[in-house]
């Protein structure tokens, strides 16, 4: 099939069965930029506590720090990213409306490994010009919302005045597998729960911490270089060992604060955390659970498939013969890899699709007119 088929293809499926999306951190690119090979270096090589604590700075002051600009309405994200996610979910909501409820459900599933707030914000801002739209976050409560995956089975309908209709509204089901930086862990009594705050408290408190710690912009510069490095630089090491000792207490009392935050880090360890563990394993229980649905179908993008534990999920349900996988690629020639990964060479119920020699490579922008045109 050439790519107009399979795009026509697509948008039937995604009108008529159980749509699935998986998005990762090519969502979000480039509002955040790339740290080179973070996870390989804080999984693979030997580095003094206070050099991983120095990375892990680095990581919260260019990446996670900057949510706070989402949820500041007098602030224009650059790059068009929050324009990119309003249009991927007006686009979704106006398939879901084609819908014949009582075949199949106006519901959609978002699973994302992204910890970032662009989807919380696009839906506000969707919400505030058409109330129709439900985001279910899975969350429960006002002033103490608290997260359990039960919450995800849920259907909204709006009513006649005089109750002569039932009319089901668009289901938006954000499912963040690896966590969010409004999230906190709190005490129910004696249970750990997971708590959804409005605002961003605990990321203020690491701030703080953050701030205590002054670099040099060539030690930033070095810091940047020691993540991109593909072989060992013995004198880069040395110096990366150097800025850490020089900073080990200051380091040291930034990462008791960061340890907080209820995120899988990109590292195998991920920081235990008895809580977000239950509620990661129950995410892929859920979207395993999905995937061996009759009808339907799974969209993959900005999705690296590092993640193990996802990766062997969805190579597990390729025996589920009613599952269509859509999987987008950054630029031409970057499916090999993917193929690769899910060894899905012989899989007729896999797509990957890249772009063609003239087009620009997929982002969300070109996602957006690929899935729902315009």
């Amino acid at each position: 099939m050439d790519l107009e088929d399979i795009l026509s293809e697509l948008q039937t499926q995604i009108t008529e069965k159980n749509v699935n999306f998986l998005i990762g951190s090519g969502a979000s690119v480039p509002f955040f930029p790339p740290l080179g090979n973070i996870e390989k270096v804080l999984t693979e090589r030997e580095c003094s506590n206070s050099v991983r604590q120095l990375i892990y700075l680095h990581y919260f002051n260019n990446v996670i720090e900057k949510n706070y600009d989402l949820i500041d309405d007098s602030i224009q994200c650059e790059y068009l990213v929050t324009s990119n996610y309003r249009r991927f979910i007006r686009g979704l909501v106006n398939t879901m409306n084609y819908r014949n409820s009582r075949l199949s459900p106006k519901r959609a599933n978002i699973f994302t490994t992204n910890y970032d707030l662009f989807f919380e914000r696009a839906i506000d801002y969707e919400q505030r010009n058409n109330s129709s739209i439900i985001l279910n976050d899975g969350g429960n409560g006002y002033f103490f919302k608290t997260l359990s995956s039960e919450n995800f089975h849920k259907t909204v309908s709006r009513n006649g005045v005089f109750d002569n209709y039932h009319k089901e509204l668009p289901t938006i089901n954000l499912i963040k597998c690896h966590g969010s930086v409004n999230w906190v862990n709190q005490l129910l009594g004696s249970q750990e729960v997971i708590e959804i705050r409005k605002d961003l408290k605990l990321l203020e408190i690491i701030r703080n911490a953050a701030n205590k710690i002054t670099l040099e912009e060539k030690d930033k510069n070095y810091i940047e270089d020691f993540l991109w490095e593909d072989e060992n630089d013995e004198s880069l090491n040395l110096k990366i060992h150097e800025i850490a000792e020089m900073n080990w207490g200051t380091l040291e009392s930034f990462f008791n604060e960061y340890k907080k935050l209820m995120i899988i880090n990109p590292e195998k360890s991920k920081f235990k955390n008895t809580v977000l563990d239950e509620y990661y394993y129950s995410m892929l229980r859920l979207l395993s659970y999905e995937l061996e649905k009759p009808q339907t179908v799974l969209i993959v993008f900005g999705f690296s498939f590092a993640d193990e534990h996802i990766r062997n999920l969805i190579k597990r349900s390729f025996h589920n013969p009613e599952l269509r996988i859509y999987i987008f690629v950054y630029k031409r020639g970057s499916g090999n890899g993917i193929t690769q990964l899910l060894n899905c060479e012989y899989q007729k119920n896999v797509v990957i699709i890249e772009p063609t020699e003239d087009m620009p490579p997929i982002d969300l922008s070109q996602l957006n007119k690929l899935l729902f045109g315009g």
